[in-house]
Order: C-alpha cells, then structure tokens, then sequence
C-alpha cells in the first residue's frame, strides 16, 4: 500500500536545513562536535547515492545504464539503500572528503546523521519509519567511541622537545604547523586554510610578507560567525611563520595565497597534515621511559593535539568562555566530547579544596 505523505514535502536540501535548525535548539551536543558543513556534504552525498549515475562496482558489474538502481528521492530510500550507502568496498573514499577513505569511525557518523534526520522527518508526519532502522544488526556500524582523544601530560609536555628544526623547507613548514597546533589549538581544516594575508601586524592589519617583520596576530575566517577571530601569536610562533616564508620564497618566489603547501607546491592536503602531527607524536612516545608507554598509542593527528591543547587550557583555569572563543566555537557545548578529560580534574580539585587538612599549622 502506497504510503500517504503529507504535503507540502520539503525537498531533500531543505529537509537537512530544518533539521539542523531543530537541532540547534537543543540544549545539548546530540552529535559530535565538527564543523556543520561536514554533516551537510554526508547528507549530500547520501542524495547522490539515491539517484546514482554511475555503475557501483561494488554491487553491479554491468556498465549499462539498465543497471543502476532506479533513483529514489529521501522520501522513497529504503533499507537497502542505506546499506549499500555504508558497504564498505575496495578503494571506496568518503563521500563527504574524497580524500578519506571510508572507516569504521565515518561509517557510524553515517549512521548517525542518516538516522536522525530521518527520525525527525518521522517526528514531523513526513514519514511513517525511518529506512535507516530497516538495516539488519550485523548491517549497522558498530558503536565507536565519540569521547575526545588526547595525549597524556607526560607526552604532550614532551611534544616540543621532538618539533622539526626551521633548518630546511621541509622543516620550516613542519616546525610552524606545529606550533599553530600546539599553542593555538587550530582545527585541521583551519591550518589548511590559512592564507598569506591572514597573518597580521601590531595595527591589526595584514603584514606584508615580503618584509621580514614577525607577525603578532592570525586572522581565522571560516564559515560560521564564532569561527571569525583573531589569536595573538607568541613570538616562538610569530618567528617560526617568518622563517618557514622564508625557506618558501627562497625555494620558489611565486608562491602565494595559502599560506602552506606541500612540498610540490600544490595544497596541502589533510594527508599530509596528518603525517606531520602523527609523525612528531610518534617520536615523542617513542622517547619516553618504558614505563610511561603503558598508555596505547593510537591513530593520533592534529586533531589530537587540538583536543589536548583545549583540555590543557581549562585544566590551567582559563575560563570556558575564552576557550569557546579561541577555538571558534558557538558555545560550551562543543566542549561535551572532551568533559571526560578535564571534569576530573575539575572534580578533583574542588574535592581537595573542600577536604580539610589533618595537619597542624606551622607555628
């Protein structure tokens, strides 16, 4: 029996727009905190796999156009649409960052964005069920943990010591990405999208980067408002920007624009900004004393220290607020996924304010 929708439907496209404005008005983090353009190209590329225009080699093997699956607007997906949306296959990348390949990890955030904004379409009289429910249990991504991943002291303290000299092109880029990260607690993608004129003088103002002036400040632009700021650069920062320029222009004086490259001269790519972290990371656990590499290493990148850069600062005290501000976020709940880390130690220290001290007072 054909299901009654009500009408008007929203269009796929303005369905996602409704339910992220729903989902902003909670009073809590229901997904994890990332930039809400990742969610939008997941619900994109979940459109494109309902109305596919090319053979799946992983489902069909005939190149005739009779082969594909006939196209199915939101409202029409079925179970076996979204499985074939989270199969996994040989040389699949992700459809959200094709750079990426499908893991574990990007098929549970399938999963879950797929599954909410269906149940909300459900919740609004547009659907009678949700498809993504449809999937057998040995269909469904695993659950994965959504806690944030940081380094322990130990290492993180250690970390600077293990940077890259500013003594070759390659070194200098490292060594100044790096410190982005550590101090600054910039997003990955914000590394990446820094620019030439994003540095700024002592008046606020682009610094003109043919001179050999330092920096003192970096203006981030991104998509949202909060992620509109500017951070003060330390003169360790400031210095390393001067020097990797430098080494850039000496190597090739027409480039410009983004501020970083790879060592062809192209982007760089979330790839190699990933090697970068993980490679210091690694030599600085490598360093460490046997008995403080009880802690697991896993898949570490700029994320992780991002993470530990923001647990350090409110473990020292800085207040939510400040940090909300400097890591460009709307609010103290894109802290939620980290609260594991640093309310402990907040727990822990109220409780060793509030203990009295059994021991008598020096005369």
């Amino acid at each position: 029996m054909k299901q009654t929708l009500p009408s008007p439907l929203p269009t796929g496209p303005l369905l996602f727009q409704l339910w992220l404005t729903e989902e902003s008005r909670k009073p809590f983090q229901s997904l994890s905190p990332e930039p809400q353009g990742v969610y939008e190209n997941i619900w994109h590329a979940w459109l494109e796999c309902l109305s596919p225009t090319t053979p799946d080699d992983g489902d069909w093997h005939n190149s005739n156009a009779s082969a594909l699956p006939a196209p199915r607007l939101w409202h029409e997906a079925q179970g076996e649409d979204v499985a074939r949306f989270l199969r996994i296959r040989p040389g699949q990348r992700a459809g959200h960052q094709p750079d990426r390949s499908l893991s574990e990890v990007t098929r549970r955030r399938y999963w879950r964005v797929l599954d909410r904004v269906y149940t909300f379409a459900v919740q609004q009289g547009w659907l009678q069920s949700n498809p993504v429910m449809q999937l057998r249990l040995a269909e469904r991504p695993r659950a994965v943990d959504q806690l944030g991943h940081c380094l322990p002291p130990a290492l993180w303290t250690l970390l600077p010591a293990h940077f890259p000299s500013a003594d070759s092109l390659q070194g200098a880029r490292d060594r100044a990405i790096l410190l982005l990260l550590y101090e600054l607690a910039l997003a990955p993608e914000e590394v990446r999208a820094l620019q030439d004129d994003s540095l700024l003088d002592a008046q606020g103002q682009p610094l003109d980067v043919q001179s050999a002036a330092v920096p003192v400040a970096l203006q981030i632009d991104g998509a949202r408002k909060a992620q509109q700021r500017q951070l003060a650069l330390t003169p360790a920062v400031g210095a390393a920007l001067v020097q990797w320029h430098q080494y850039r222009q000496a190597h090739d004086a027409t480039l410009s624009g983004p501020l970083f490259h790879s060592r062809k001269g192209g982007p760089l790519s979330i790839r190699a900004l990933f090697h970068v972290a993980s490679k210091v990371i690694q030599e600085a656990y490598a360093a460490l004393p046997a008995t403080a590499q009880q802690w697991p290493l896993q898949r570490v990148g700029p994320q992780v220290l991002r993470n530990t850069a923001i647990v350090t600062w409110l473990q020292a005290g800085i207040p939510e607020a400040e940090v909300v501000r400097r890591i460009g976020v709307e609010s103290s709940r894109a802290l939620g996924h980290l609260q594991h880390k640093w309310g402990s130690h907040q727990s822990s220290a109220t409780t060793a304010r509030a203990t009295p001290t059994t021991t008598p007072p020096a005369p």
